[in-house]
């Protein structure tokens, strides 16, 4: 090979066609790649509103445990509607009702903000999660009698907003319940006893 030829082989560069041909590839990859973060970034924030939602929930079943500890029918009296915060919403909303149980001071509160922690009147705090609960008391379907007179059954559902917007907690449940695709929801289904010690 002369060395006229070299040279001219070493000066020789890429192509117009060749370029474009390397971007085209370049912006298809860049293409897949921001997809895909897009994707992992709305995994990631489903999987933390499902936890903290979940969180919450459990949370609300153990304030029911302890509102039960109220329930004791001293002398087998009855006093559940009258001495407990959450249980007695029974009474004024029967099964099949969801309600929003009542906000009770330092004890617990319906609405919650984006870190799953109570929203208290004054709390600018936007409400990311709202809980709603059911209570069932197991009863014989042909008679109606109840069977475990100091057992219910709680149902708590906590939704929020699947687009990430704030949510309004005076939404009634019913209309939650007709838009499944604007809400998301976790429920937990709990059974709370009386407390038997005081008998």
């Amino acid at each position: 090979m002369s060395a006229a030829r070299s040279r001219r082989t070493a000066r020789r560069g890429y192509t117009l066609i060749e370029v474009m041909a390397a971007l085209g590839v370049l912006a298809i990859g860049a293409t897949g790649v921001l997809a895909l973060q897009k994707a992992t970034l709305i995994s990631n924030t489903n999987a933390r509103n499902i936890a903290i939602a979940n969180n919450i929930a459990m949370t609300w079943a153990e304030r029911l445990r302890v509102d039960a500890l109220q329930w004791n029918d001293p002398g087998g009296v009855p006093d559940r509607d009258s001495d407990t915060d959450w249980l007695s919403l029974m009474t004024t909303a029967p099964f099949p009702e969801k309600v929003t149980p009542t906000l009770i001071p330092a004890l617990g509160a319906p609405s919650a903000d984006v870190f799953g922690t109570d929203i208290y009147a004054g709390d600018p705090s936007q409400s990311a999660f709202c809980t709603h609960v059911r209570f069932t008391q197991f009863s014989d379907a042909t008679t109606g009698t109840r069977r475990w007179p100091t057992l219910i059954r709680a149902e708590i559902r906590v939704t929020w907003e699947r687009n990430g917007n704030p949510i309004n907690c005076a939404t009634a449940p019913t209309d939650i319940d007709a838009q499944p695709e604007r809400f998301g929801a976790v429920y937990v289904t709990t059974a709370v006893r009386r407390n038997t010690s005081e008998e």
